[in-house]
């Protein structure tokens, strides 16, 4: 049967069906629907070619972008982000990995995992430290547990081991070196955290805004327009707009299906809307004063937010600066249970176009989310703004990444903005949410 509907960003969970191959001696299996986009060349108003699907020739009745369900796009059949998952779930050697060993499964019925080359690497931060070569002999069906070829790491920091199954000769569906397999492990040697002087700052402030100085760096807090309206490193403006909470993604096709626009349309709502003030039925709206909280080695401020929703909510948005520039960030919310579930729980920034490059420490390379994480690699990832947005036929939610530790959004000189975090999601789009939603094509 279908057991996976590929339309759009989808396959999440998939892992869930064919774990069942290990543990259910009768589990068959199932069919993903479908392997390729069934898309046609057309041309837009103005030359350019994209893949068309159902009404872009004028034609009434039409299913529209249903024809769209592929693990592989249309036109030339680039491979999906949803192909990362859909290869990890299917790959028939299974690599457990620990500090020490490598539990090899090869669930082949008739190869022996020593037609592959496997190779291990330890990494740190995405440096490669080590690249060895294990010589393995799991006959089909069987499992054997391998001593890693690589030394445990003592030096502080996190590390990456990574056991990968590789094609030993050139085959007619891919060239020698192509990976068929790999499993991967990840540990940290602790580092005893040393006292850090923290840098001088000056606060500044007036009858509607509250700065903080240092040495490098300038922020700027607006009581008035509520939220953060500049924060400049070595003189150069970072931000265009004021940071906000935001509730929404736009939706996937299978969303759509299920109606989750609808069901969920009060967060979109509140993303667009939400305010520091708030309407008390007189002439002039009433506004939630910012907390403001200053120590010697940090400055508070929290911003609360009136979300137009039904029954009424609040969020709250705080920075605390630092001497050295950086800010930490916490958006917290009480749930609400008439809510309901939210699409997203996050903070939204605007920067200038100048900072299209964009560098990531967490999972990839592909596009990740928490359903859909099992097929991707831990390490350290580049590529621009404009590659985070998948060629689904109808724009949708796209690009996340998670367990980030750090991410930037740089300009070409490497200049720009540092996020952290512990294990945060992340996502870098030419687009607002909204703006994805509302387009029918990549035009």
């Amino acid at each position: 049967c279908e057991y996976t509907h590929a339309m759009g960003n989808s396959c999440g969970g998939m892992h869930k069906y064919t774990d069942l191959t290990d543990t259910e001696p009768s589990y068959q299996g199932g069919f993903i629907w479908d392997y390729i986009d069934q898309s046609i060349y057309k041309k837009d108003r103005y030359g350019k070619e994209f893949q068309a699907y159902g009404g872009d020739f004028g034609e009434r009745p039409t299913d529209y972008n249903f024809s769209g369900n592929g693990i592989a796009y249309g036109g030339e059949r680039g491979e999906s982000p949803k192909m990362q998952e859909v290869k990890f779930n299917y790959q028939n050697i299974s690599a457990i990995v620990d500090k020490k060993n490598v539990r090899v499964i090869n669930k082949n019925l008739f190869v022996n995992t020593e037609n592959f080359d496997c190779v291990v690497t330890v990494e740190k931060e995405g440096k490669l430290l080590e690249k060895k070569v294990l010589a393995t002999h799991v006959a089909p069906l069987s499992e054997e547990t391998y001593e890693l070829p690589v030394k445990e790491q003592t030096l502080p920091g996190e590390y990456v081991i990574t056991v990968s199954f590789r094609l030993k000769e050139d085959t007619i569906w891919a060239e020698r070196g192509h990976e068929v397999a790999f499993g991967q492990t990840v540990y940290k040697a602790e580092a005893v955290e040393e006292a850090k002087k923290t840098p001088k700052f000056r606060v500044v402030r007036s009858l509607h805004d509250f700065g903080v100085k240092g040495e490098n760096f300038d922020v700027l807090f607006s009581y008035l327009n509520g939220g953060l309206v500049s924060y400049r490193y070595g003189g150069v403006e970072m931000i265009e707009m004021i940071p906000k909470p935001n509730f929404w993604r736009a939706p996937t096709d299978n969303d759509c299906g299920n109606l989750m626009p609808m069901r969920y349309a009060q967060w979109k709502i509140a993303s667009l809307y939400l305010s520091h003030k708030y309407p008390t039925g007189g002439h002039y709206p009433g506004a939630r004063i910012p907390k403001i909280e200053v120590t010697d080695d940090w400055a508070e401020i929290t911003f609360t937010y009136v979300m137009p929703t039904t029954p009424a909510a609040e969020c709250e948005l705080a920075y605390r600066v630092f001497g050295d520039g950086s800010i930490q960030t916490t958006l917290s919310y009480d749930p609400v249970k008439e809510l309901g579930d939210m699409p997203e729980f996050g903070v939204i920034f605007k920067f200038d176009a100048d900072y299209d490059h964009v560098t990531w420490y967490g999972y990839g390379p592909s596009e990740t989310y928490v359903d859909r994480m099992h097929g991707a690699k831990l390490g350290v990832y580049k590529n621009l703004v404009v590659d985070n947005m998948a060629k689904y036929l109808v724009p949708q939610e796209c690009g996340n990444k998670v367990g980030v530790r750090w991410a930037s959004v740089t300009d070409r000189k490497g200049r720009g903005m540092l996020f952290t975090g512990d294990q945060i999601e992340f996502s870098a789009l030419p687009y607002t949410p909204h703006e994805v939603e509302n387009a029918m094509h990549p035009f």
